[in-house]
């Protein structure tokens, strides 16, 4: 009985090798226990890492849209402060009809040029009435429009009228016009010298005047050089005068002038048709600033 037989031996053998299956069991579970932690704890962090990059990308987002909607206030405020200024400007305005005319045919070409995107609005603006010292005495020189843009500046005097203008007359002209010669004489022109004769019917639309238009001509285009050196400009501003007919079709031209600084224009549509072909085509001489600057020194002149 005192000694162990092979069964005993087998039993406890068996035993053993039971506690040593259990143990690795355990140590089996617990790794793999351990093995789950840290694949849970590798997806939390990716979770969070997610999370995270999420919510900076949200935030960057929310930063940029807060950006782009600031520009588009400041652009939509800029545009209401141009708006505002074009307005105080046209509160100067004389009653002359021909200025009113000009003036609307202006914004109506500048905000054709905007909306078809051909310019910006701040490549244009418009201002009307505007009044410039004349010299140390206090005289000053009235501007109906001037016209600022990145390709020029342009000087514009407005008329309403009916009737025709000759425009560069001189003597040369008098084989075809020989009652042009008589009414040289009589205004005491000089006939070497171009002329702006404007045949203007008078108001009881039985009779018409001859005007000479001269001296208003040589007034606008001593005008632009006036600006030019007040306003320190790199270029001589373009004078145009503008003459609109009273009623449709009542306002012809016969130009003659070897003149290129100076634009005579009549009707709407050789308005138009100047600022579309000659203005918008050419090279850029002042910079969206420079108008800036110009117009901050005009207004400076009328507060």
């Amino acid at each position: 009985m005192n000694q162990l037989e092979p069964i005993h031996y087998g039993l406890i053998a068996a035993i053993v090798i039971a506690i040593i299956f259990v143990i690795l069991f355990f140590v089996a579970l617990k790794q793999k226990k351990k093995s789950l932690t840290k694949i849970q704890e590798k997806h939390q962090q990716q979770n969070e890492s997610l999370q995270s990059e999420h919510k900076e990308k949200i935030d960057h987002e929310r930063v940029e849209n807060k950006k782009v909607l600031t520009k588009q206030k400041e652009e939509h405020q800029a545009e209401i402060s141009q708006k505002e200024r074009e307005i105080d400007s046209l509160k100067l305005f004389s009653k002359n009809e021909g200025e009113y005319i000009t003036d609307r045919h202006l914004l109506e070409l500048r905000d054709q040029l905007v909306n078809e995107r051909r310019i910006r609005p701040e490549d244009m603006h418009i201002m009307a009435n505007i009044f410039l010292p004349k010299d140390p005495l206090g005289k000053v020189h009235q501007i109906d429009h001037l016209v600022l843009t990145r390709t020029g500046i342009y000087v514009i005097d407005s008329n309403l009228v009916s009737g025709h203008i000759y425009h560069g007359i001189t003597e040369q002209q008098f084989g075809d016009f020989p009652v042009l010669g008589q009414v040289f004489e009589t205004l005491d022109l000089n006939p070497s010298k171009e002329q702006t004769l404007l045949l203007e019917k008078e108001p009881n639309k039985k009779t018409a005047a001859f005007h000479s238009y001269t001296d208003k001509v040589k007034e606008v285009d001593g005008t632009t050089e006036e600006i030019q050196r007040q306003l320190e400009l790199k270029y001589t501003p373009t004078p145009i005068i503008y003459f609109h007919p009273n009623e449709v079709s009542e306002a012809t031209i016969s130009n003659y002038s070897q003149d290129p600084n100076i634009k005579v224009l009549v009707g709407n549509e050789q308005l138009q048709h100047f600022f579309n072909k000659f203005v918008f085509h050419g090279r850029f001489q002042y910079s969206v600033e420079d108008l800036e600057r110009i117009m901050d020194e005009i207004e400076k002149f009328n507060p």
